[in-house]
């Protein structure tokens, strides 16, 4: 394990997800590579969390047909009137790993499909298989998902919405745009 500082002769410093060790008399040179590595992304900028929460973002406003039964808002109200009347994820009570499950795993006997391409075809969601569930077997999503963005989806909700109270304009415009019509009910 690195120290958090740096120490001499040789200099060990510890960045978030890279250990640099460089002789002293290259640490111009070092930090110079570190910036270049940053401009270029090969080192991010920002926490791995914020990026994750930011992909979870751009999947719910619009890689994902969540909103249609769990609502822009992700308050139970449907965008799309004939889909199924998601959760009210403002009021939920799933931790991040518990709604990544769900969204990878679907909710047997619901209308909660499941966005993991191989789900039920094996054990590896809530240990059921498709023939034990038969008919309460959860539908396949439109799109699949693979673990890193269901967990970045489940951030963002949790972060975004979860114990959020109603929905604001404010937040409309944010996740929507000023012109959605989404909106309008908010005005």
């Amino acid at each position: 394990m690195l120290p958090d500082r740096c120490e001499t002769p040789q200099i060990f410093c510890r960045l978030p997800g890279v250990a640099v060790y460089v002789a002293k008399s290259n640490l111009i040179r070092a930090a110079s590579l570190v910036l270049l590595a940053v401009a270029f992304g090969f080192v991010t900028a920002l926490p791995a969390a914020a990026q994750n929460a930011d992909i979870g973002r751009r999947m719910w406003i619009g890689e994902t047909d969540c909103k249609d039964c769990h609502g822009w808002a992700a308050n139970g109200i449907p965008d799309e009137p004939r889909s199924s009347k998601g959760a009210n994820l403002r009021e939920t009570i799933l931790t991040v790993e518990q709604i990544s499950e769900t969204i990878l795993c679907g909710r047997p006997g619901t209308g909660m499909p499941h966005y993991d391409a191989r789900a039920y075809n094996d054990d590896r969601c809530y240990g059921l298989t498709r023939e034990q569930l038969g008919p309460d077997t959860p539908s396949r999503a439109a799109i699949a998902l693979v673990k890193r963005h269901a967990d970045s989806l489940a951030m963002f909700i949790v972060e975004h919405f979860k114990d959020a109270g109603p929905p604001t304009l404010a937040e409309c415009i944010d996740l929507m745009g000023a012109e959605s019509i989404r909106c309008d009910a908010l005005r």
